[in-house]
């Protein structure tokens, strides 16, 4: 383990509220034993649509004053950071170190990720973005870091 990768799973470690930890992982057990994926993700879309509104985001004339305004949020709360990245055809979001994953256990990327669909897709359409772009979330990287990879983008229904 290199020095980077202790680092970093200290700070997952410290994600998480020790007396949050159980009853986090034994709640996402009782979802995924429980439910679809699919209907775990919408739900916690809409949670994330309610942070989002809970937490409004200023207008925003740039992309870099949007992801201002969203780490302002983000570290209000000790949930990470954002970075958004121009594309060609879609806006790339990469959020890291949240506490998601450290919270609800290594399983449940596929469907924690929809928390940042809905709070990443409340603060957009906020600012005007057309209805026809969507949030979604891409799959986990594979080295293993914390980072939710997103795009707003035009996606088939």
């Amino acid at each position: 383990m290199t020095d980077k990768d202790a680092l970093l799973s200290y700070y997952e470690r410290r994600t998480c509220s020790a007396q949050w930890m159980e009853f986090n992982r034994a709640f996402a057990a009782e979802l995924s034993a429980g439910l679809p994926p699919e209907d775990i993700r919408q739900l916690f879309r809409r949670i994330g649509e309610r942070i989002a509104l809970a937490l409004p985001v200023e207008r925003c004339d740039t992309v870099e004053q949007l992801r201002d305004c969203f780490n302002a949020r983000w570290e209000a709360i000790d949930w990470g950071f954002a970075t958004l990245q121009e594309q060609a055809d879609h806006l790339r979001i990469v959020h890291a170190c949240s506490p998601l994953a450290m919270a609800f256990g290594p399983d449940t990327e596929d469907w924690a990720s929809g928390f940042f669909e809905g709070a990443y897709q409340t603060w957009f359409a906020a600012q005007g973005t057309p209805p026809a772009l969507r949030v979604q979330a891409e799959a986990a990287p594979t080295d293993g870091s914390p980072q939710v990879m997103l795009r707003l983008g035009r996606f088939q229904r």
